[in-house]
């Protein structure tokens, strides 16, 4: 059933309701107005039988009677038959038997007696002709409400229907938003109709969509970022396999083959000077080796952290902490890691965000050195029962609030954005109390779309 039906059903059962509760306050007045009529002429038919009840009971005197035309009162010479008091019933067969149930006045009959006991007259007041009255009036006023019922239920019907006529406006935009469509339509007009209830719901569907409309420009911008970042990474990671490892293998290549060659001549002894160039050679395969050994962790680490495969996440923090202290001995440099009383500290978290916060405060350091040159860098890990805080600070020039912060800090910012926001957390970079960058990261301790099942 719709809505709009139900409405109207209620309006109906309404007034049905009303309709009743009124025929039933009628109806009680009506009986009291009966009798009260009753007895009223009851009293009246016997004083003036009793003028005529001394000539004795002739048909003439209750024909005289008659001819007065006193309303609701029939004169009967003598004693009246127990059934001739609901004769007059048949005069007034209109009246539904169950109409005069329900008033439920019943003829009232008096006898005057002469000096010797005798009847003389009897006197009856019968209630016909009130009750016919009180049935046209109910007929009457049922009739009327009745078309003004429907009246109201078709001004209703229509008044309604103009009311609810947004609700399919706001359906076809829901269905839009549905089918991932959130930019508004042309024709979209969800202002409500002049009701207040749906013209909020209107504004509320109408800024849901800009919302996921901008949304998903944000993300089809990070997707485009992080497909950048992507190249970019593989560009950097092919240009230092290209120019350092390819250079060490060729010439490590170059000393090998040398070697073999001097190793293979006939000569019964080696002179000095071949001795120096295969000991030169075997020394700068060596360097070579060690070279490219170097050069294939550093490409490693960048893509997978071997330290977090090896350590602790607190001591993977540590460690990438002192490495950059080698790196930069002018800067200096601190980690704290609270763990607030947890049971497993930083250390029982799961592995994603284990890579996660190692990879937000790795890139908040490059980011630092890269852009900032600071002298002080502080890097703090906050364990708590149900979130992990991470907050990277650098003195450096500070940040910029005129531009945001992809346009200052690279493609990286958007790459620990959009992991941060992956995993339900929320990332803030902004300045420092004026001097200097703050990175602050709040990352839930179980990722969103990870729940444990309990």
């Amino acid at each position: 059933m719709s809505l709009r039906i139900r409405m109207l059903a209620l309006i109906g059962l309404f007034l049905a309701l009303l309709a009743v509760a009124g025929a039933a306050v009628m109806i009680a007045n009506a009986r009291d107005a009966v009798r009260a009529e009753m007895a009223s002429a009851l009293d009246l038919g016997i004083a003036v039988g009793r003028a005529e009840a001394g000539r004795g009971p002739s048909p003439d005197a209750v024909v005289a009677l008659d001819r007065l035309g006193l309303r609701h009162l029939r004169f009967i010479a003598g004693e009246a038959p127990p059934d001739s008091l609901g004769e007059g019933d048949a005069a007034h067969g209109a009246v539904p038997g169950w109409f005069v149930a329900l008033i439920g006045v019943t003829p009232q009959a008096h006898a005057l007696t002469g000096a010797d006991g005798r009847v003389l007259l009897t006197v009856v007041a019968e209630p016909q002709d009130e009750v016919a009255e009180v049935w046209e009036d109910m007929r009457d006023l049922a009739l009327a409400m009745l078309v003004a019922g429907l009246l109201l239920l078709g001004g209703a019907w229509m008044a309604v229907g103009r009311a609810l006529a947004p609700l399919a406006r706001i359906e076809a935009a829901v269905r839009r938003l549905r089918e991932g469509v959130y930019e508004p339509g042309p024709r979209d007009g969800l202002t409500g109709g002049g009701v207040p209830e749906l013209a909020r719901l209107g504004t509320g569907i109408t800024a849901l969509a800009e919302e996921l409309a901008a949304a998903g420009r944000e993300n089809r911008r990070l997707g485009q970022r992080l497909i950048e970042v992507q190249d970019r990474e593989r560009r950097d990671i092919a240009r230092e396999i290209h120019d350092e490892l390819g250079a060490a293998l060729f010439a490590i290549k170059v000393d090998a083959g040398r070697i073999l060659r001097l190793s293979e001549e006939p000569k019964p002894e080696a002179t000095i000077s071949e001795r120096v160039e295969i000991a030169g050679r075997a020394r700068a395969v060596l360097s070579m080796a060690v070279d490219v050994h170097r050069l294939s962790r550093r490409i490693l680490v960048r893509l997978r952290p071997a330290l977090l495969d090896q350590l602790p996440l607190g001591e993977a923090l540590s460690g990438l902490i002192d490495e950059w202290a080698r790196r930069e001995p002018q800067v200096r440099w601190s980690l704290d890691v609270d763990e607030d009383g947890t049971p497993d500290g930083i250390d029982g978290l799961d592995e994603v965000l284990r890579l996660t916060v190692f990879r937000l405060a790795q890139e908040s350091l490059v980011n630092a050195l890269r852009h900032a040159r600071p002298t002080n860098v502080s890097v703090t890990v906050r364990r708590l029962s149900d979130r992990v805080e991470v907050v990277v600070i650098d003195d450096g020039p500070g940040f910029r609030e005129e531009l945001g912060a992809a346009e200052q800090g690279g493609l990286g910012i958007a790459g620990m954005a959009e992991r941060v926001r992956a995993l339900g957390g929320t990332l803030s970079i902004g300045p420092d109390g004026g001097q200097g960058t703050r990175v602050a990261a709040c990352l839930p301790c179980i990722p969103a779309g990870l729940e444990r099942v309990a």
